[in-house]
């Protein structure tokens, strides 16, 4: 299985090379990140790590992006807390993911690095600088080499906050022959929920190898680096004469489109409210902008507000940095969370469950099932389908204080009756610390 994977690996690279030179010189995040992933070059914490015998071997955290990377703060400070004498190291894939870790660690970890690409040079390379005792992946990120690599060098590998859609787990049923080794290349797998765990035991794991902990997203509360962060922006938000405010966040292309007709229409109904819409990927923070000056409105990037304030504030900002969405919400009075008008698969609702603000989403949530089922059935979120229903369920919240309010306290009920996450994950992982 590994050979014909990386034999597909090696044609795969040789056909994309033109591609490849391209895509490192065009975009700034490849040129960013491409030498580490190669492995041609090792980040400085690394370099300084101490691995002079097992019980000082780090123990690695790895996450993808953004999102996964939120969800293992609270688990990777956990583990730094509980072992203080072992190094805790911290990968993620992307940009924006590395640049989250490194904001939300500061000096906490030992080490914040990228993940190797799927390379067996690259892995190899960056494997032998860490020199794990145990490897720990949050969510998703799985790869053939990486894993069997590990499982070669006897080091446990740990997937907690696993998910695994029906979709997934059909695909995987038919290509088991492939998928089943890698799979079982894993020590343990922490599953969100009991249907999760499930699939996973249909996939063949034992009883054994297979924990439902919960989801890791319940135990991520605000930090003091939010606190400081929505103090900041409650200044910057100050300047602006609206007295209400509708967030809108994680948002993929043609999902704005709708949320600017449907805050249009709102505003004919509603005149004191701004919206803050937040792309998913800031580089499209321009992009979204012109579109909103498209629609006669007026937009400002949320950095610009920072730094040299308008005379004449804008109906939209525009979010263009890293780190702000959370806060951001803690300070509006309605929250949208994108992904799911469109079918993108959804992202975390529990960000603005967390300050108590009513949730409205749109009805593709495959990613975040779990969360919104409990979100919905508590009366704590509102699904709409299209730009009508939008401004009518903002206009609803936003004109019925009691409604609203209700609203945002049954969204945090559910985030803190579904808490515990956290030490049920501790407890699994531990068995594989040496000692």
């Amino acid at each position: 299985m590994i050979a014909a994977y990386n034999l597909l690996w090696i044609i795969g690279c040789l056909l994309a090379i033109p591609w490849l030179l391209v895509s490192v010189i065009v975009s700034p995040k490849r040129r960013k990140t491409v030498l580490q992933r190669l492995g041609l070059a090792i980040a400085s914490e690394l370099r300084n790590l101490k691995t002079s015998n097992l019980n000082s071997d780090p123990l690695w955290v790895h996450a993808l992006s953004v999102g996964e990377v939120l969800s293992a703060v609270t688990l990777a400070r956990s583990l730094k807390q509980r072992y203080p004498d072992r190094p805790v190291v911290f990968s993620a894939s992307t940009l924006t993911g590395y640049e989250t870790a490194c904001r939300q660690f500061g000096n906490d970890l030992d080490a914040v690095f990228y993940f190797p690409y799927d390379l067996i040079f690259s892995v190899r390379t960056v494997i032998n600088r860490v020199h794990p005792s145990l490897v720990v992946i949050v969510e998703t990120d799985i790869w053939p080499n990486f894993l069997f690599k590990m499982k070669q060098c006897a080091i446990p590998v740990v997937l907690v906050n696993a998910r695994l859609s029906d979709r997934s787990y059909s695909r995987y049923r038919r290509f088991a022959k492939w998928t089943s080794p890698l799979f079982h290349c894993f020590s343990v797998i922490c599953t969100q929920s009991v249907d999760d765990a499930r699939r996973f035991m249909g996939l063949g794991f034992s009883a054994d190898k297979v924990a439902i902990t919960g989801n890791l997203k319940y135990d991520s509360a605000p930090d003091l680096v939010c606190q400081q962060m929505i103090h900041h922006l409650r200044q910057i938000l100050s300047q602006t004469p609206y007295r209400r405010c509708l967030v809108a966040g994680s948002t993929h292309p043609g999902e704005e489109a709708i949320i600017l007709e449907a805050f249009s229409r709102l505003r004919n109904e509603f005149p004191a409210i701004c919206l803050i819409l937040a792309p998913r990927d800031i580089e499209r923070a321009n992009e979204v902008s012109k579109l909103a000056d498209s629609d006669g409105l007026t937009a400002q990037l949320l950095t610009q507000m920072e730094v040299a304030p308008s005379p004449n504030p804008p109906d939209v900002i525009v979010v263009n940095t890293i780190g702000h969405l959370k806060a951001l919400y803690a300070l509006c009075d309605v929250a949208f969370v994108g992904g799911s008008l469109l079918d993108f698969g959804g992202h975390n609702p529990l960000e603005p469950a967390a300050f108590a603000k009513p949730v409205l989403m749109g009805p593709h949530t495959r990613d975040v099932t779990e969360s919104c089922h409990r979100l919905l059935a508590a009366g704590g979120a509102w699904v709409v389908h299209d730009a009508t229903e939008l401004a009518q369920a903002a206009l609803t919240l936003l004109t019925n204080f009691e409604r609203s309010q209700a609203m945002g306290n049954n969204a945090f009920q559910v985030l803190q009756e579904n808490q515990g996450s956290l030490e049920k994950t501790m407890h699994v992982i531990e068995r594989f610390i040496p000692t």
